[in-house]
């Protein structure tokens, strides 16, 4: 019998398949970058994606998780240079607010920080009024900073929420004019004193045909811009033009601020001792607003600020750095 060589196998031995040449998958990173693209620039979804792919929903998650994960999908987030996101977010969780927005200022002084607050609710309401709301108007340096820094606005009837106190440029009727030529809706306004002497004063101002008409379409407003008024310590129109005396009394009383004439406490509680002395919107009519923007800043008024939102009578608030740290940092 001959040799059967070193090559030959021997009987009954078994013998392994030569390998097969197999095609190399389609690289994972370019799938992966094929399906961000269609997921994260195309708005296509998994389900459309898998089936143009072939590839299942699940591993298509799981991809596009990979990308992130690896860097080949980089997912940047640029919040307005203006507003702290986070501070935002901390403030309207802590207070249950339907909004916040706290503009960053690095500058601290009064006028740069009402700048700042007047640029941002001036843009959140380009954002949101439309043709069919109703838009309240109060006073203030700071809704004076907001008019100023509107450029559009729909086609809204605007009111004014409060009669007039302080200098004639920040006056309401003046913001309200502002405003009503931006937005090319009509106008009413209250051509009466925030506070009178006497509840017979004010009942008499009340019948005036055109402020009673202002008065009247208070329960048609769907979104209010309001400043605060602090009173402890002092920075408020509301304050300074009532009588010493007034002022005494209402301060015994622990009043902490005003929201478009309206009075509370440190606790949030309505003080009501002034209101038949008062043209403006009432606490009532107030609270029916579906949208209550209240603007304003500053240190001195942190106290001011965190009354009206322990009184619930905000929905959104704007305001500044040094004061969302302040609000977050009481029990």
């Amino acid at each position: 019998m001959s040799d059967p060589g070193p090559s030959s196998p021997e009987a009954g031995a078994t013998t392994s398949p030569a390998p097969v040449a197999v095609p190399a998958p389609v690289d994972d990173q370019l799938l992966m970058a094929v399906i961000a693209q269609r997921y994260y620039f195309d708005h296509m979804t998994k389900v459309d994606i898998g089936r143009e792919l072939g590839v299942s929903r699940f591993k298509i998650s799981r991809l596009l998780e990979q990308a992130v994960a690896t860097g080949l999908v980089r997912i940047q987030i640029n919040p307005p240079d203006s507003l702290n996101a986070q501070l935002s977010l901390r403030l309207r969780e802590r207070f249950g607010l339907e909004r916040a927005l706290v503009a960053a200022t690095p500058d601290t002084r009064p006028q740069a920080v009402r700048d700042a607050l007047g640029k941002a609710a001036a843009t959140l309401l380009s954002d949101i009024v439309t043709p069919d709301d109703v838009l309240g108007v109060s006073s203030g340096r700071t809704i004076d900073a907001v008019a100023r820094h509107l450029t559009r606005l729909a086609g809204c009837e605007v009111i004014q929420l409060t009669g007039m106190s302080g200098s004639l440029d920040d006056n309401p009727v003046e913001v309200l004019r502002r405003v009503a030529v931006l937005s090319g809706g009509q106008a009413r306004s209250i051509y009466a004193p925030l506070t009178v002497a006497t509840s017979e004063a004010a009942a008499a101002l009340k019948t005036d045909p055109s402020i009673a008409e202002a008065l009247g379409r208070f329960r048609s407003i769907t979104i209010a811009l309001i400043a605060i008024g602090s009173w402890q310590p002092p920075e408020s129109r509301f304050h300074d033009a009532i009588s010493p005396r007034d002022r005494e009394r209402l301060l015994a009383l622990d009043v902490m601020a005003d929201v478009a004439g309206v009075l509370f406490d440190s606790a949030g509680r309505a003080v009501t001792e002034f209101d038949d002395r008062v043209l403006g919107v009432p606490l009532s009519e107030l609270r029916m607003v579906r949208e209550r923007i209240v603007v304003g800043g500053g240190e001195r008024k942190t106290g001011a600020i965190l009354a009206a939102l322990r009184a619930g009578v905000v929905t959104t608030l704007i305001t500044d750095e040094v004061v969302a740290q302040g609000l977050l940092s009481h029990p």
